[in-house]
Order: structure tokens, then C-alpha cells, then sequence
């Protein structure tokens, strides 16, 4: 127990030490790996009957326990935040999304997915024109190379690719937008939005092909 005094730590160190002390093993024919692991184990117990009796070296065993509990907390809470804010992502609330993303990566700040969400929900939040151009291009532009080397971290996350997707075509480069949707559904066939993405694009191009044509007959029937 946490709270186990001298004595007991003591006591439960001579039960197992008299289990694993090489002497008990001796009669025994065994080979060198299971031998230095008898050994690694005595080690152990020694060094735990050690710390255990030593007030200064158990202050900071303990403390370093404690430590571990935290960050096992805090990966709980983040991965918590993090499903949260995918949420509300998928009902369009990008601001309360933002926000759990945030928490997520502060609370685990090496998880690059939960980087990845932040930024996409940064990037949505960015006004936008009538042609669908963010407004600040220079931020957008900074969220683009820090998603796309993100992805390229993971490459075989969908969802990342279709961030950078979304990014890439709201800064015009359709054709690489298009490759980007398409990976995604390679890794992934019923993602969603990638699929969205590129009948949205398909319309688009359609209607643009249409007004090429009509402005072409436009042209001839005004001559």
C-alpha cells in the first residue's frame, strides 16, 4: 500500500527476496538469459526496498507516481475535449469546436491530430468571400503547410487529408484539392465530407463549363 510503513516494506521485501535470491536457484540448470533475469529481479527488489526506506528517495518516487497519474489524467481529458469539439464540428458549431480542440492540445500537446483540428477549425473561422477565398490568405496559408506537414507525419489519415483538402481548395489550387479529396478516399471510401468535397467541385466545373459555352454562342450569335 501507498501508505505502508518501514516495517511492512521491510517485511514484504525479506518474503520476496527469499523467493528470488539467486542461492534458491542454484540447484537448478538453468540457462544465462533466465539467470540474469533472477538476477534483474533480486536488483529490483533491492533497489524498491531502498527507496521505500529512504524518506527522501519515497518523497520523490512518490512524487514522480503522482506526476504519472497526472498525465494519464490529463490524455483522459484530452481525448475527452477531443471528441467533444469532433462533435460539434459535425454539427457546424466551428467556434465550440475550436475551443475543445484547444483544451485537447494544451492538455496533450503531442498528439498531432488533435493539432491537426484546431487549425481546420481556425481555418473556418476565417471570413470568407463570395467565391469561398479566405479573406486573410496569409493565415490560411500558414494553416495549409502546418496541416499538410502534419499529414505528412501521418499520410494515411483521412480526415487530415480532407482538412487539407478543404484549405487547399478555399486557396484555389482546385486540382490539387481534388488529388487531396481522392487520397482520402483511398485510405478511407465513406468519408463523408471528401465525397461532398468533390461533388461540390464537380458541380462547380459543370456550371463553369456551361457558362463557357453559352458565352461562346452569346459571342457568335452577337457577331
Amino acid at each position: 500500500p501507498e501508505q505502508a510503513d518501514e516495517k511492512t516494506v521491510l517485511k514484504q521485501f525479506r518474503l520476496k527476496a527469499r523467493n528470488w535470491h539467486a542461492d534458491r536457484f542454484s540447484a537448478l540448470d538453468l540457462d544465462a538469459r533466465r539467470r540474469d533475469m533472477v538476477q534483474e529481479i533480486f536488483a529490483a527488489l533491492n533497489t524498491a526496498q531502498q527507496t521505500l526506506s529512504d524518506p527522501e528517495a519515497r518523497a520523490d518516487y512518490d512524487f514522480k507516481l503522482q506526476a504519472g497519474d497526472q498525465n494519464i489524467e490529463n490524455s483522459i481529458d484530452a481525448e475527452g475535449a477531443f471528441r467533444r469539439g469532433k462533435s460539434m464540428l459535425h454539427t457546424g458549431s466551428y467556434n465550440g469546436a475550436h475551443e475543445q480542440f484547444r483544451r485537447a492540445v494544451e492538455l496533450h500537446p503531442d498528439e498531432r491530430e488533435y493539432q491537426a483540428h484546431y487549425l481546420y477549425t481556425e481555418y473556418l473561422q476565417i471570413p470568407k468571400n463570395e467565391a469561398g477565398v479566405p479573406q486573410n490568405r496569409s493565415r490560411a496559408k500558414e494553416i495549409q503547410t502546418e496541416i499538410d506537414d502534419i499529414s505528412a507525419s501521418n499520410p494515411e489519415n483521412d480526415a487530415v487529408l480532407t482538412f487539407l483538402g478543404v484549405v487547399t481548395l478555399g486557396l484555389n489550387e482546385t486540382p490539387k484539392a481534388k488529388r487531396l479529396f481522392n487520397e482520402a478516399l483511398q485510405h478511407n471510401p465513406k468519408n463523408v465530407e471528401a465525397q461532398r468535397q468533390l461533388r461540390l467541385i464537380s458541380m462547380r466545373e459543370e456550371r463553369e463549363a456551361k457558362k463557357g459555352f453559352f458565352g461562346k454562342l452569346m459571342d457568335k450569335l452577337r457577331s
